[in-house]
């Protein structure tokens, strides 16, 4: 399983497949405008005015995991944890398995500092793909978190390096955060960027989610 580690939440990548059950030319179009006004929304963190076109996607496409994803990833966003869970849920029920939902289930958990459960959820998804470098980030950041040393040592092993993304530098950042040496840990960041450019912006956004800057 391959991911698209430049997609903060993994959205665009369901934008991107969700525009696969068009009907016609002109449903095409406008599912298109509507989808890509949807990701301007996202990214400028303009979370209302995505969830409102999203509302109206769902009247349209009720059971479309990526539309259900996506409303699910809003709600995250807008720290409405119980409508993010219901749809996280709504998502992975339409398509068991749904890497997208899956995984985003698991940030879910992980904002809310629920670090065991998450660690818990992330190792089922590595179980099933073992060298996804992703998820490997997730396992050692999670035991970062919750401040078992050891344990995050040993996670932080199993990261590719070199790696395909910036897995390695990013869990090797948020262990100097943690153990106050912001400059080593601004260093690999940057090191990150220099390397993988865009790709480090899933990373980043998992840094924002605890309170560092990338």
């Amino acid at each position: 399983m391959k991911i698209a580690y430049l997609i903060p939440l993994l959205i665009i990548t369901c934008l991107v497949t969700a525009q696969a059950d068009l009907s016609s030319p002109d449903a095409e179009e406008t599912s298109q405008a509507l989808l890509d006004s949807v990701v301007a929304d996202f990214r400028s963190e303009n979370f209302d005015s995505a969830l409102a076109k999203l509302i109206e996607m769902e009247k349209e496409k009720p059971h479309d995991p990526e539309v259900l994803n996506m409303l699910g990833s809003v709600y995250m966003k807008k720290k409405d944890f119980v409508s993010a869970t219901k749809y996280f849920d709504l998502s992975l029920n339409k398509k068991p398995g749904y890497f997208p939902a899956a995984f985003n289930y698991g940030e879910l958990l992980f904002i809310q500092k629920k670090h065991t459960e998450a660690r818990r959820y992330y190792q089922m998804l590595a179980a099933q793909d073992p060298g996804n470098e992703l998820l490997q980030f997730k396992l050692a950041l999670c035991d970062i978190e919750a401040g078992d040393d050891v344990r995050a040592k040993n996670s932080m092993s199993n990261i590719k390096y070199p790696g395909d993304s910036p897995a390695w530098y990013y869990a090797q950042a948020v262990w100097e955060y943690r153990h106050s040496n912001p400059k080593k840990a601004r260093a690999y960041t940057a090191t990150a960027k220099s390397i993988f450019g865009d790709k480090t912006l899933l990373f980043d956004e998992t840094f924002k989610n605890i309170g560092l800057n990338p």
